[in-house]
Formats: C-alpha cells, sequence, structure tokens
C-alpha cells in the first residue's frame, strides 16, 4: 500500500515507542506492550516494524521477491509452509503490490480521526503553554475565547464508536462471491455449483408453496385439510402473531420501501428485567403503585437488537433504556449454579478463559477501552456504542493474552478452604447446610506455612480442606481475585452466549418448547472448550490475537445475568426469543409496531425498544431497595400526618427530587419506539 505522511508519522512515533521498550533485561523490545499503548492488534505493530526496520523477518526479502513475481500470500505461505498471517506480517508497507494508492473507506477514516486527534493534541498544548506565558488580563478573553473554541471541538472529536466496520451492501457482497468463485480450483467451483442447484430447487419449491398459500388466502371456504396447510403457511412463511426475525420480508420491505440491508442478517427480542435474589411483595407493591409498574413483578424492558450485538454494546443498550449514567463499574456473568456446573473446578476455568469469561488479571485500560466520553451529549455517545457494524477493541480479552495470564497462576498451589456451617433459626441451632466460608492460600510470600484460618465468629463450626488450585471448586474462585472471576467475555454475541427462546421467551416455554432450548445450549464446560480447541490452537501457534479473529463457542446459557454499581448491586435478568407473541398476544404492541421497530433495527443497525414496564432508575440510590423508599418519599401519603410531619415530607420530597434530578433522573416522556 502506498503510504500517506499521516501513516509514516504513526509508524515512526510506534518504532519510537517500541525502540523505548528494549532493556537489558528485554533488548529484542516489546510488541505486545506496544500494542496495547496504541490500542492496535500485535501483528499490526510486527507488521510496522518490518516496515520500519526495526524488526527483520527470515523470510522477508524472499516473500517480497515472491509477491513481486505475481504469487499469492496463500501460494507463499504454502512455498515456505506456514500460515497466511505469518507471511503477510512479514511483507512491508511500502510494498507497491499490497494494494492501490487509494486507500479503503476504512482507512481513509482511521487516517483523518489520527490527523484530528494529533491536531487538536497539538492545539492544546500551545493553549496551555500561552496559558503559562501570558498570564496578564489582556490575554484573558483570547484564552478563554481559544478554551472555548478548544472545548467545541473536544465535544465534537471522535470516538472510537465512529471507526465501526464497513457495513456490507447487497453489491459488494454480489462482488465478494463473484471473486471468491474466481479465486476457487475447478474441484471447488463443481462442489460450489451442485451447492446452488440445490438451493435453486429449495427456492422454486418454496416459490410455488407461496403460491398455493396465496390461493389459499384468498379462497372463500376451506376444507378442514386446507385449513391445517394454511395454519402451517402462516408459520412458515411469517404471518403469525408476534413474528419478529421470521416475518415474512416482503411485508418490510414494503414498510421499508426498498430492499433490506443484508447486514444485520437477523434481530431477536431481548426481555431484561430488574432481578431480585429474594422476591419481596413490598418491592412489587410499591413499584405499582408509584413506579409505573403495570405487567411484571419487577421494572422490565423489551429490545429488538440485532443478533451479532456483543455485550460490551449492550451494556450502553442497558445504561439507557433504565436511566443510569454509566458511573459504575459493570459485568455479565452466568447465574451461580450454572457457572458452578460449568467449571466444577480452577483447571476447568482457567481452560475457559479467552474463551467464554475474562481473565481477573486484565489490565484496567483494556477492561474500559470503550469507555471513551469526552463531553458532548452523552445520549448521542450512548448511541454510536450501540449502533453496529460492531468490532470490539479490547486487546486484554485475546485468547494469547488470558493464556499468559492463566500461565501466571500456579494449579499446584496449595489453599485451605474453610466451611462453615449455616443458622438454622428454626432449630435455633447451627445444624443447617454447609456453605463454603472462604478460601486461603496455604504458604505466604515468603514460603512460609500460615497459621489455619477460622471464621469471624468463634462458635461458628466449621472444617478445613487443603487443595491445589486446579481442585478448588467453582463457587471458591470468588474468594481469590480482586475482579470477578466469573465476569463473561464482552466481545461476545450475544445470539452466542444465550439460547433463542422461539417465539417465546425461556420462562413462557412449555417443556416440550424447553427441550428445543436445551438443545441448543452447549452442557458442559468440557464441551465448550472441545467446540473451539482447534481454532485455540491455531490462534497460539500462529500468534494471532487480534479482536476480530477470536474464538466463539456458545450459547451457553438461557438466562444472563447484568450487574451493575457493585455497592448498590443492582442486577438484571436477560433472556432472548426470536419472536414477541406474547407482547402482541397481550396487546401491548400491535404487529405492525413490531414491524416498524423490525425495519428500523435493520435499517439503522440499531436496538429498538418495543416496551417498557416502570420507571427509569437513578444512580447512587442504594440499588432496589433504596429506589423503592425514593419512590415512598417522593410520593408521601399526607392524610395521617401532623403538619409538623408534613413539613419535614415536602423538605424531604423536595431535597429528593433536586438530588435525583442531579444525577440526569427523569420521567422519560419519549416514546419506547424513539428512546434509543
Amino acid at each position: 500500500m502506498a503510504i500517506s505522511q499521516l501513516d509514516l508519522e504513526f509508524m515512526e512515533e510506534v518504532s519510537k515507542y517500541f525502540r523505548s521498550t528494549k532493556t537489558v533485561q528485554n533488548p529484542d523490545g516489546s510488541i505486545r506492550n506496544t500494542a496495547l499503548y496504541f490500542k492496535i492488534d500485535r501483528n499490526k505493530v510486527r507488521k510496522i516494524l518490518v516496515t520500519t526496520g526495526d524488526l527483520i523477518s527470515p523470510i522477508t526479502e524472499e516473500a517480497v521477491r515472491l509477491r513481486k513475481e505475481g504469487k499469492s500470500i496463500k501460494d507463499i505461505a504454502i512455498y515456505f509452509g506456514v500460515s497466511e498471517t505469518i507471511v503477510s506480517t512479514s511483507l512491508p508497507y511500502e510494498s507497491k503490490f499490497d494494494n492501490t494508492k487509494n486507500p479503503s473507506k476504512h482507512a481513509f477514516e482511521v487516517r483523518e480521526y489520527r490527523a484530528y486527534e494529533k491536531k487538536q493534541m497539538k492545539r492544546q498544548l500551545e493553549l496551555r503553554s500561552m496559558d503559562n506565558q501570558v498570564p496578564n488580563s489582556s490575554s484573558d478573553g483570547i484564552l478563554n475565547a481559544n478554551n472555548k473554541e478548544w472545548q467545541k471541538d473536544i465535544k465534537m472529536s471522535y470516538t472510537e464508536a465512529y471507526h465501526r466496520p464497513h457495513r456490507n451492501t447487497w453489491s459488494e457482497l454480489e462482488e465478494m462471491e463473484s471473486n471468491l468463485y474466481d479465486m476457487l480450483s475447478d474441484e471447488e467451483k463443481n462442489v460450489f455449483i451442485q451447492y446452488k442447484k440445490e438451493y435453486d430447487k429449495i427456492k422454486t419449491q418454496k416459490e410455488k408453496e407461496e403460491q398455493e398459500f396465496d390461493e389459499l388466502r384468498n379462497k372463500a371456504t376451506l376444507s378442514k385439510k386446507e385449513k391445517q396447510k394454511l395454519e402451517k403457511y402462516l408459520m412458515d412463511f411469517g404471518y403469525f402473531p408476534g413474528a419478529l426475525n421470521s416475518r415474512n420480508v416482503k411485508v418490510l420491505e414494503e414498510i421499508a420501501g426498498n430492499e433490506l440491508p443484508p447486514e444485520p442478517y437477523s434481530v431477536v427480542r431481548l426481555h431484561m428485567e430488574l432481578y431480585q435474589d429474594y422476591p419481596d411483595n413490598h418491592i412489587t407493591e410499591t413499584l405499582r403503585k408509584y413506579g409505573s409498574l403495570i405487567y411484571g413483578e419487577n421494572i422490565s424492558r423489551d429490545v429488538i437488537v440485532p443478533s451479532d450485538i456483543p455485550l460490551y454494546a449492550l451494556h450502553y443498550v442497558i445504561q439507557k433504556s433504565f436511566g443510569w449514567e454509566n458511573s459504575h463499574l459493570r459485568m455479565f456473568e452466568l447465574p451461580e449454579e450454572r457457572f458452578n456446573d460449568i467449571c466444577c473446578n480452577g483447571s476447568l476455568w482457567s481452560s475457559l478463559v479467552g474463551i467464554i469469561f475474562r481473565s481477573p488479571l486484565m489490565y484496567e485500560d483494556d477492561e474500559f477501552w470503550a469507555d471513551d466520553y469526552n463531553g458532548g451529549s452523552f445520549k448521542n455517545w450512548l448511541r454510536k456504542k450501540y449502533t453496529g457494524p460492531y468490532m470490539s477493541q479490547c486487546h486484554g480479552e485475546g485468547i494469547i493474552s488470558c493464556h499468559e495470564d492463566m500461565m501466571t497462576l500456579d494449579m499446584e498451589e496449595e489453599h485451605y478452604l474453610v466451611y462453615a456451617m449455616s443458622y438454622n433459626q428454626s432449630a435455633d441451632n447451627y445444624d443447617g447446610e454447609e456453605y463454603l466460608y472462604g478460601v486461603y492460600p496455604v504458604y505466604d510470600y515468603n514460603g512460609k506455612i500460615c497459621s489455619e484460618p477460622k471464621p469471624w465468629k468463634k462458635d461458628i463450626p466449621y472444617r478445613i480442606e487443603t487443595v491445589k488450585f486446579k481442585d478448588i471448586p467453582a463457587e471458591g474462585l470468588k474468594h481469590l481475585f480482586e475482579h470477578s472471576p466469573a465476569a463473561l467475555l464482552e466481545r461476545l454475541p450475544i445470539s452466542s452466549v444465550l439460547a433463542i427462546g422461539c417465539d417465546k421467551l425461556p420462562e413462557l416455554c412449555t417443556a416440550e418448547e424447553r427441550k428445543h432450548i436445551d438443545e441448543q445450549i452447549i452442557q458442559t464446560g468440557e464441551e465448550i472448550f472441545n467446540s473451539v480447541k482447534g481454532v485455540v490452537d491455531r490462534l497460539i501457534s500462529d500468534e494471532i490475537d487480534s479482536p476480530d479473529a477470536q474464538p466463539i463457542a456458545g450459547p451457553i446459557t438461557d438466562v444472563l445475568l447484568y450487574n451493575y454499581d457493585f455497592g448498590d448491586n443492582w442486577k438484571i435478568k436477560i433472556t432472548l426469543s426470536e419472536n414477541c407473541s406474547d407482547l402482541v398476544n397481550s396487546g401491548r404492541i400491535t404487529q405492525n409496531e413490531l414491524d416498524r421497530a423490525n425495519v428500523k433495527c435493520r435499517e439503522v443497525y440499531r436496538p429498538v425498544l418495543i416496551a417498557r414496564d416502570g420507571e427509569m432508575l437513578v444512580d447512587d440510590v442504594g440499588g432496589l431497595y433504596g429506589f423503592v423508599e425514593f419512590l415512598e418519599a417522593i410520593n408521601p401519603d399526607y392524610t395521617r400526618m401532623t403538619l409538623e410531619e408534613k413539613e419535614e415530607a415536602k423538605h424531604n420530597k423536595k431535597d429528593m427530587l433536586e438530588w435525583a434530578k442531579g444525577l440526569g433522573w427523569h420521567k422519560e416522556k419519549v416514546k419506547d419506539f424513539n428512546l434509543l
């Protein structure tokens, strides 16, 4: 690819930083640290360093010669007996054969972004310099004007959300298919032709069935057999109440006024509901009385999302849907019982880190890579975060990065498991069930044996086991790390985590319908690991750790939990269905409204809220119990109060409302369809 001045400047910065990582202990420098610093993948760093001459690849010179002779990267990979990735990263960017002088749309946007950010950084430094050098009053007006201009610029500045992957069109996909066909061998072309013939047969058969379906619909009277056939066709062709992902495309295109885009390929419905470990009737009653709760037992939202939306983007959807301000820590996790079943013990858990679980040793910069808000409209910033196409840039979730973290753990390290007896209130003694009280190391940092730990209450019956790390039960892993070992990878698309509940949400399904859901779920941790083992081995051997090349296993559960603000401990239970029959049949949304939301989600590549039950929430209120108290405080019952109590209640109400509004709380008047 012909290199622009912007590319050269960036490459020089990468080269300079890489050279600074060379030390006496590490004379070869650190590609990993360089990739983390610039937030690009390691293969890109390696290719830049080959280009700048900082890294010498043994195959570069020969690979360049072969490329000049017109050999493809695949041919060169076969010639050397290595992967195509190794060949690609061994070729310098200067090579004229790498691409044309015209960069791709995405590359052009990235260059614009880098140039813009560099310009703004330079201006900010100049303004700071002026501020330090010219403190007199005459310059204050100029500085203020410049600072205001800078603030305006920074509010409008790019974020990583602007630079999503390119969204393919039908014409581009057709061109890609044509190019792919040209690259096939004669044998592969024959196989492709056979598949095409089979596809055309199925298509012809479907057209015949559609014709018969139209005839049946227009018929005045039908026999019993014809009625049964019509009912089947109504389901098969997506004309049943609540049809979403199964909806007939002709209906959707009639609403859209044109052909629907090829991406997203499908959409699904998520039901997100506040979750309580111990249900409380008082909470439900208060929410019904003051919190606009009508349909369910707790505050909930129903959202249509692209089926490929990853968890990191879903986080922002939840924030907007429930009214939070993205001001606290969060994580996605499995229900505890499901986590314990999958992991069994420490060794199996460590095998699944990088496949479904995040590493609890992840760097903070990686953990919060997407939280780059720097001013301007918070609402617009959120929208950019959950608008597709999606591509995680979290390098800390890479399989190699996670593998390296797990290599630092000693599977043979011994730990004390302290089991305590739970208190049986009915019997007024400690004859209840045993639970894992804590996990503690047997040896300290100096290698000296630690004394056996005890529960904090002396009279609690307990027992102690000594086990190796690899044998620690899954429930004990949460005692060992500062960050939760149960947190799921946020690069995972929702459809690879949650099993689809067909036309209904999982909790509404019959026993027979539940079988379909259970058949989708990969049940054990061993099965999850084995399903992607080949991909994992290849990525590790080829040293590929870019976010877009990671393994995806699943679905792994029918219920997903979202935990927000670990102090207030908000929990949301998330379930998924392919269609929305319950919402349409109950009259909460019409089929026409559902169709419009379906079209909008596909055209804009953005989630659409289709139903909500209950008020918007507020940060720092003390969780669900605190929110209920807040609702009671702003809706005082004056009937049995004295004058003094009334005055105090009014002041309390005013103070609470001012406090909540200061945190962004409000009664959302925007229609569901437009909220996201």
